[in-house]
């Protein structure tokens, strides 16, 4: 009967600490999260939004090339998911040569190409709606917005647990 009590003392305690450790590193991950985003000046789209005082029909032309942007980029990004699933495709096969890697990775290349075009254009297209003034501020603030698109790009995808190369 001891053993059985002392047992479930054990587990219930085990139970507490993984579950302490698991809030802590949650916890840990807002914070940094948090830190980074006050570090580049920005916490959000929102506050440059709110610094450029758009009027309603800038409002309404940036809600409108933004639906259109990213009907675009579903469509962009299902090309690269594709294409990425092809050159899976080829290793799990085994049977490729080195045209068909090559062929597979240049059309990869080819589609994170076409996102970035995508994304430029989109920032111009936004831009060009601004006033001179409007511009000087989104100029100011542009560096800020672009570090972060940069950052969290890095994060996505399969090397951002430090996974490399091309086959894994």
């Amino acid at each position: 009967m001891k053993k059985s009590i002392v047992s479930i003392i054990l587990v219930f305690s085990f139970t507490i600490l993984l579950t302490g450790f698991s809030y802590s590193q949650q916890m840990n991950w807002q914070n940094n999260n948090h830190q980074m985003r006050q570090k580049t000046g920005m916490t959000g789209r929102f506050n440059l939004m709110k610094k450029l005082n758009l009027t309603e029909q800038q409002k309404q032309k940036f809600a409108d090339l933004r639906i259109s942007f990213e009907k675009r980029m579903v469509d962009l990004r299902a090309d690269l998911k594709k294409n990425k699933l092809d050159l899976q495709a080829l290793r799990v096969n085994g049977n490729f040569n080195r045209n068909d890697v090559i062929a597979t990775v240049e059309k990869i290349n080819k589609s994170k190409d076409a996102i970035s075009i995508a994304v430029a254009n989109h920032l111009l297209d936004m831009y060009e709606v601004l006033t001179p003034d409007q511009q000087k501020i989104w100029k100011e603030n542009a560096p800020k917005f672009w570090d972060m698109h940069k950052h969290f790009r890095s994060m996505r995808g399969p090397n951002r647990m430090g996974q490399r190369g091309m086959m894994r």
